[in-house]
């Protein structure tokens, strides 16, 4: 497997779930966790039905706050939301440059325990920032 995908209609239809926050949380985190656990990348959610941009923005957030990294689509024109949704702020930009700067000039010298998982976050945000052209707050 490259990635895992979360057909959410045709889980929702086999399991008989609602298609709420609280419903689909459980089958969100076993995916996001699968991924981590299978070395994959963080796997992608199932698409939001209809045309309503709001809504598509803040399912999306749903998505992101889960750990999914991308969302499908079914229409072209979804693909704007979702991709300004899921790319890193500014804000996020500009602290994942200065921690990585500081990062760099201590030596890359990992001081506690909150420097492993905050430089992991850091590459994430520095390498999803240049696959979608975010640049720094200044």
């Amino acid at each position: 497997a490259f990635r895992l995908a979360f057909g959410s209609g045709d889980f929702r239809r086999d399991t008989g779930m609602a298609n709420t926050q609280e419903a689909m949380a459980y089958p969100r985190a076993k995916l996001v966790v699968a991924s981590r656990v299978g070395n994959l990348p963080g796997p992608i959610d199932g698409p939001t039905v209809g045309t309503n941009h709001p809504i598509l923005r803040e399912q999306t957030g749903v998505t992101v706050m889960m750990g999914m990294t991308g969302k499908l689509c079914l229409a072209i024109d979804q693909t704007s939301v979702i991709n300004e949704v899921i790319s890193p702020t500014p804000s996020d930009v500009a602290w994942a440059t200065d921690f990585m700067a500081d990062f760099e000039a201590n030596g890359r010298v990992i001081r506690d325990g909150s420097d492993l998982p905050r430089l992991g976050r850091a590459e994430k945000i520095m390498k999803l920032a240049v696959a979608f052209g975010v640049q720094p707050a200044l």
